[in-house]
């Protein structure tokens, strides 16, 4: 029904072919009212559901072929298809903001205004006219009165073109309009947090299944080892040896488990029955063979050494329900030719889910890489000015493993200046998951346009972030640069001198000293909006001083050492932290000042180590794994490039800004960006 009355004309047809007048429509909210329709429903349809099956809205049922009746006036199915995109194209917290809404109640009516001087012209609006127009055609009597007074006829709402390539019918229209309202109007036509934002992800990124949730889940046991041998050729040998069982987790800190003493020649230990906890933070339990340096010495040394990993058993599903083992191999020993053999066995108890631990394993970008922006596939759900021009990007692929080794997300990031925008694609297997993108203003509305907190100024030079997966977008990230001090000299004081004419000296005045401004390299802020559900949720400020660990929800992220921690009853989560933890490093990357005259390749860290007796601080970021994954040396559309790059009047045709938004990706006013970052 709501997307029938879109197309008023056809609607008004269909009503009057079939019950001799329009049916009205009035937006009611009354339990009364949806109980009667309710009851009269299963009177007339007792065979048909009144309310949808969920197996209906998850896509769980058979496909049903469709019938299009002789009295359908238009394929409502098509209709409905291209409402999807348009919902999610208003779907964002301030089209619920009043103070917007009331602008756009204001545009409508200029709208209208200009079809009315133009009435030969295709005219297309922005979306938050188009809410409105919608709005409107949801009162059909209303509507048909309105139009027909205004402008002698009832409006058309004509949705089928989405053809936004330059050429278009609808690229044409939207210049056209544009000129025309400036013109009118002495405003632009644009308007930030009003233009097209692209395609739904829903459908196009891979959504993971329980069953991938159970492959990427940590896994947590009881281990007991039962039997260890160590077998050498001679076996007379009578020294006293010891052998320490040690627990080394990941950060290479160890833990005693025992220590078994023996002799030489005759290395072995059964029914020992060692039981200790193997989780997903553990890599190794290393044996070590230890023997007395000299036959009255206190001290010991290591004489040989072998390690298990028992990640590939905690991680095989064979075991779920426990199970026995046994490794063998050769372990070199000290000061001894030939090499002995090792023996250990034991069981492993239940697998319980546990902690997942992910690492990141960077690798270096790539600065050659032609990806032009309308291979959908290379992209993903990013929105970008469709061309096969040459586009040259900064690209490159990170693996994120446990410990077992298992790559478990392939993490590929993408700079491109020309395009101004940087992606983040994360890949499950070889399927694209989630992404992440740059956006601006062609999304986002200003501070100034909203009573609501999401927005973005780029007046204060503020980045933002939107993150995407198969379940439709997740978060925004709206980032800056804060606390940032250029250092300031203090002067010493000087005493004053007093005259003295005898010897022909001058009184001089003192001079008062003050004390200098400590320098501050300031740090990364980020506000956290959640956008996944129909009542959005109220930010959440994140401060990164020194990218210590950041615990966000069920996310612990070391960013220096590059791993990431998801809790074991957040792991449905998974794919939102990797993307969240990637986009904070991209903000990192696009917000961080820079020295004037940097330059792709070069070192962010200051010339000189210490001005006067200070040293010179500045933001560890070349230390930090996350941070160089993200391209902090590479050629970004960072605050730096803007501020060097683009012209204060021209506004790139960026990604995220689409064929019908004459804004880029980054702000309406490019140089609105610019950051002093000398």
């Amino acid at each position: 029904w709501h997307c029938h009355m879109l197309a008023p004309h056809k609607y008004a047809e269909y009503c009057l072919s079939l019950f001799g007048n329009v049916l009205d429509h009035s937006v009611t909210k009354s339990t009364d009212a949806y109980e009667s329709t309710k009851s009269t429903w299963r009177l007339l349809y007792p065979d048909e559901p009144f309310e949808v099956s969920n197996d209906l809205i998850d896509g769980n049922i058979l496909h049903i072929p469709l019938h299009q009746s002789k009295s359908d006036s238009f394929d409502l199915l098509e209709a409905i298809h291209r409402q999807q995109d348009f919902v999610y194209n208003i779907h964002l917290p301030h089209y619920r903001d009043t103070k917007f809404l009331e602008a756009a109640v204001t545009r409508y009516k200029k709208y209208l205004f200009l079809k009315k001087k133009n009435p030969a012209d295709f005219l297309v609006p922005c979306y938050d006219i188009d809410l409105v127009w919608h709005t409107h055609q949801l009162h059909p009597i209303d509507y048909e009165r309105v139009t027909k007074s205004l402008l002698g006829r009832l409006l058309i709402h004509d949705d089928t073109d989405s053809d936004r390539n330059p050429g278009s019918k609808l690229s044409n229209a939207y210049g056209r309009t544009s000129n025309l309202w400036k013109n009118e109007f002495e405003e632009t036509f644009a308007t930030a947090g009003a233009m097209y934002r692209g395609d739904s992800p829903k459908g196009r990124l891979y959504r993971l299944t329980p069953s991938d949730i159970e492959h990427i889940s940590g896994r947590k046991t009881v281990i007991v080892i039962n039997s260890i041998s160590i077998t050498k050729v001679n076996k007379n040998d009578k020294k006293d040896v010891k052998l320490q069982i040690l627990r080394t987790n990941l950060f290479q800190q160890s833990t005693l488990i025992q220590t078994l003493s023996g002799k030489m020649g005759n290395m072995t230990w059964n029914n020992q029955n060692l039981q200790f906890s193997y989780g997903p933070t553990d890599k190794t339990i290393d044996f070590k063979l230890t023997a007395r340096k000299k036959l009255f010495s206190g001290k010991s040394q290591t004489i040989g050494e072998f390690q298990e990993r028992f990640g590939q058993l905690i991680y095989n599903h064979e075991l779920q329900n426990g199970g026995v083992f046994k490794s063998e191999g050769n372990m070199k020993l000290k000061n001894i030719s030939s090499e002995a053999k090792y023996m250990v066995s034991g069981s492993i108890g239940r697998l319980f889910r546990a902690d997942t631990i992910l690492l990141l394993e960077a690798a270096g970008f790539e600065a050659d890489i032609n990806l032009p922006s309308n291979e959908d596939e290379l992209w993903g759900p990013v929105p970008l000015h469709k061309s096969n021009a040459e586009n040259i990007c900064h690209v490159a692929s990170h693996s994120l493993r446990r410990l077992d080794g298992n790559v478990i997300f392939t993490c590929r990031i993408i700079h491109s200046v020309k395009m101004m925008t940087s992606v983040v694609q994360i890949f499950f297997q070889d399927k694209m998951a989630a992404v992440a993108h740059v956006i601006g203003t062609e999304q986002l509305p200003m501070k100034s346009q909203i009573s609501g907190n999401l927005s973005l100024n780029p007046s204060e030079k503020e980045r933002a972030i939107l993150i995407k997966t198969g379940e439709g977008d997740s978060m925004i990230l709206v980032g800056k640069w804060t606390g940032f001090v250029r250092g300031v000299p203090g002067i010493k004081g000087k005493l004053g001198q007093p005259a003295n004419f005898k010897l022909g000296i001058r009184a001089e005045q003192g001079r008062s000293g003050f004390f200098g401004i400590p320098g501050n390299p300031g740090h990364l802020e980020i506000k956290v909006y959640r956008i996944n559900s129909k009542h959005f949720q109220r930010e959440e400020t994140i401060s990164i001083p020194q990218y210590d660990v950041l615990e966000f929800e069920g996310l612990t992220l070391d960013f220096q050492r590059g791993i990431i921690t998801c809790n074991e009853m957040k792991i449905d989560n998974i794919l939102h932290y990797v993307s969240f933890s990637f986009s904070i490093a991209l903000l990192h990357v696009l917000c961080v000042p820079r020295p004037a005259n940097w330059k792709p390749g070069d070192s962010l860290k200051p010339k000189l180590e210490k001005r006067g007796g200070r040293t010179v601080e500045r933001f560890p970021d070349e230390d930090i794994t996350f941070l160089m994954a993200a391209g902090l040396h590479c050629l970004t559309p960072s605050n730096h490039y803007i501020h060097n790059n683009v012209n204060a009047n021209l506004c790139a045709r960026c990604a995220s800004g689409g064929i019908t938004s004459s804004s880029c990706g980054i702000g309406i006013s490019q140089k609105l960006n610019a950051i002093d970052t000398e």
